[in-house]
């Protein structure tokens, strides 16, 4: 049972909601996951009161806790979420929780093209009818998810979609939303709006929105860049993604938060040589996370840095920058022994 499966036992609500369900509380708190929802409730940073934490030393300390301001002295809890493990082992955490919403609908809106569905995403937000979440995805996605699961998808025939949830406490409340958006959609280009209200239709359309990585792989090697840019410049950033593949000569996929700015970008290996896919794929990484940094985007939007990214990380930001985090990590590491060699 998950944390969220838990709490809505209880009424209550655990917002963030990352894509790979294995993942424990300790993981998503050091890699600051977000997910499908990060658009209208944030990320796990957000829902972190409090943290129990054991220091490389072997001493254990508290931060935070369950209040819900807090202005006294340095927020030791935040460095500690999204620190990959570099400064301290997560015992114990204090998570803030909301009441559960009573409804939800999704919209599932096809358009002819990726470029004029990501386009529509900057108006939607400014339109003050914020969607839980806002995703975006491509025909041969939905078609790779169709196979891997054996189960049909309400709609295939356009080339892209978006896909959007509202949630709230009743359902009048929910349809003044997503009216004005689903308005908006078709007079920025969407074929139709096709709304699912039932729970057997959202479970159709969701669980192949979470099959898409696994779609993915069980098609080709992939790996994945997850950059995250201002979200007025997704629809740039995924043009420039077809750009890449026609100059490196690799297939790549993406589908992604379009909402909140995160996307997951996937190059293919397909019937490439080992000598050749490395060579390609690191080219494209080079390609993509330097248009990410001209798009005053980040290089990892909530899978982390790691060891793979640190080169990329340290590419994208100052020396002082980085000499900051190098001296926040001797404070609470000097020894170095908590996940070395990792983010810089």
């Amino acid at each position: 049972m998950t944390i969220g499966q838990f709490v809505e036992e209880h009424d209550l609500f655990y917002p963030p909601d990352p894509g790979e369900k294995s993942a424990a509380i300790g993981g998503n708190i050091n890699t600051n996951a977000g997910g499908m929802r990060a658009v209208k409730y944030g990320v796990t940073r957000d829902y972190v009161r409090g943290l129990e934490i054991v220091l490389p030393n072997g001493e254990i300390i508290n931060v935070g806790g369950k209040v819900v301001k807090n202005s006294s002295g340095y927020a030791i809890k935040d460095l500690i979420v999204g620190s990959e493990g570099t400064l301290g082992i997560v015992t114990k955490a204090i998570l803030k929780l909301l009441p559960l919403p009573k409804k939800a609908i999704s919209l599932l809106i096809p358009f002819p093209d990726l470029e004029s569905a990501i386009d529509t995403v900057p108006k939607i937000i400014k339109s003050k009818s914020i969607p839980t979440a806002v995703e975006f995805m491509e025909r041969e996605a939905i078609v790779g998810a169709e196979e891997f699961l054996g189960k049909k998808f309400p709609d295939n025939s356009s080339n892209a979609y978006l896909l959007l949830k509202f949630d709230g406490n009743s359902t009048e409340e929910i349809e003044k939303e997503y009216e004005n958006v689903a308005k908006l959609c078709l007079e920025c280009g969407a074929y139709d709006v096709l709304i699912s209200d039932t729970d057997e239709r959202n479970e159709s359309i969701w669980s192949a929105r979470g099959a898409f990585l696994e779609a993915f792989k069980a098609n080709s090697v992939i790996d994945e860049c997850d950059v995250v840019v201002p979200r007025d410049k997704v629809a740039e950033f995924i043009k420039y993604t077809h750009d890449i593949q026609k100059e490196v000569g690799i297939r790549i996929k993406s589908f992604g938060h379009a909402g909140d700015g995160n996307l997951h970008v996937y190059p293919h290996k397909d019937n490439l040589s080992e000598e050749e896919w490395n060579e390609k794929l690191s080219k494209a990484f080079r390609l993509m996370f330097s248009k990410a940094r001209k798009l005053n985007g980040e290089v990892s939007g909530e899978h982390g840095i790691g060891y793979a990214k640190s080169s990329y990380f340290c590419q994208s930001k100052d020396e002082n920058y980085v000499n900051i985090l190098k001296g926040i990590k001797t404070a609470f590491d000097p020894k170095n022994i908590l996940n070395p060699g990792k983010i810089y």
